[in-house]
């Protein structure tokens, strides 16, 4: 059955507020609305991505023409729904056949919005919303699955399972008795943010207004310690929600210093391996993916049905060796990784390599993008990206966020 595609970034505050009737911050509403065209990119052909801006076809038309028949088609949402509506009227069938809702991540509001196109006429299937998804979103989930890992498997050295925290008292109480760095994060964020770092053994005025405003937030806290980070990456799975998990791929990311989300690679799986093995043996990685395969079928495989990414890291110990944190965080959702990989499988030349980047500009977007255009201009191989740069999204003088690709050979 065919796709329709929303994309929700910030899910996660959706999940957090519990209602449908959730108003996301203007950053984040800014964020869906910039870049809510990106599905185009992952969903394929034959599938709908759902959109308001009025102008998509614009950019569409503006795409190498042989990117065209592999995209997914775009779906105004004002435009069917008047559609719908004067369908209904008439008794008439909606001209488009039943569809099978794809959520970038599963939330109440984002249920509600596709409810709206099923009452007003559409044949669709949508998710139902289950309370357990709001716990398997929270950190507490990751924090076991990596205890069950670590129970199952040896990790050397061991990684300190992260503790939770409801008060200020208990935060300190670690911090004193531990070695710094410490990492605190929110039970719910997503791309880096709701992590705060400190490198002390005492708290400081700053450090105790920002664990205070986040415990009123969210109530609870989790601590670790912070470790010399190397190198991002992430085993990408589907779960049919039947017990049954599939390994997808590999993506390998970027953040910067303190864990904010800056781009994925593009290329290959097998040019991402070879970056990877500079760390750990091909051997090594599909051990440890099966392991976490099965670790997610035990907690997550037969509740949730939908694409979902284990994030890790390379991080260099005390001694100097490297070493791997084998499950940092549970992306129970669509992840920038997935896309990179239909990108690079779909679009990017096999013998060239890239970036998909998030940017944000305060000012200038538009004239930021025309600058990289003419300094970076597409080359198309027979049908594929050898190099150049490009955004996935429109950009004009409104524009805050971009979804961008570098290629190079």
């Amino acid at each position: 059955m065919p796709q329709l595609h929303l994309f929700n970034p910030g899910h996660e505050m959706e999940i957090l507020c519990g209602s449908s009737h959730y108003t996301p911050p203007y950053t984040i509403q800014k964020m869906a609305s910039d870049l809510e065209l990106l599905p185009v990119w992952y969903g394929g052909a034959g599938s709908y991505t759902l959109v308001r801006n009025m102008k998509v076809s614009q950019y569409m038309a503006s795409l190498p023409k042989e990117f065209r028949q592999l995209l997914s088609s775009p779906m105004i949402l004002n435009l069917m729904m008047k559609e719908l509506f004067r369908r209904k009227k008439f008794d008439e069938y909606p001209n488009i056949p039943p569809l099978t809702a794809a959520i970038w991540g599963v939330s109440p509001r984002s249920i509600d919005i596709l409810k709206e196109l099923k009452q007003a006429g559409m044949d669709i299937e949508i998710p139902e919303w289950k309370e357990e998804y709001a716990l398997l979103t929270k950190r507490q989930t990751s924090a076991t699955c990596l205890s069950i890992l670590q129970n199952n498997i040896p990790v050397n050295p061991p990684i300190k399972i992260p503790e939770f925290f409801s008060d200020i008292d208990g935060l300190r109480n670690y911090i004193e008795g531990n070695i710094p760095p410490y990492v605190i994060k929110t039970p719910l964020s997503s791309s880096g943010r709701g992590l705060y770092w400190i490198e002390s053994s005492e708290l400081g005025n700053n450090d105790v207004s920002w664990i205070t405003g986040a415990l009123k937030k969210q109530e609870q806290l989790s601590i670790e310690p912070g470790l010399d980070k190397v190198l991002d990456f992430a085993a990408e799975f589907y779960s049919d929600g039947n017990g049954e998990v599939d390994y997808v791929g590999l993506s390998i990311f970027e953040t910067q210093a303190h864990g904010q989300f800056v781009g994925c690679m593009l290329g290959s799986q097998e040019k991402l391996q070879r970056h990877l093995g500079e760390y750990m043996s091909p051997e090594d990685y599909k051990f440890l993916v099966e392991q976490i395969r099965l670790v997610l079928k035990e907690v997550v495989g037969s509740s949730y049905t939908g694409f979902m990414g284990v994030d890790m890291f390379i991080y260099k110990t005390v001694a100097g060796n490297y070493a791997i944190h084998p499950f940092v965080e549970l992306n129970l959702r669509y992840t920038m990784g997935l896309v990179a990989m239909q990108i690079s499988h779909q679009f990017v030349h096999p013998e060239s390599q890239g970036l998909l980047r998030i940017v944000y500009y305060v000012y200038n977007t538009l004239r930021e993008h025309n600058r990289m255009m003419a300094g970076s201009p597409l080359i198309i191989d027979r049908g594929y990206i050898r190099s150049g740069y490009m955004s996935l999204c429109p950009v004009n003088r409104d524009t805050h966020y971009m979804a961008i690709i570098d290629v190079y050979e």
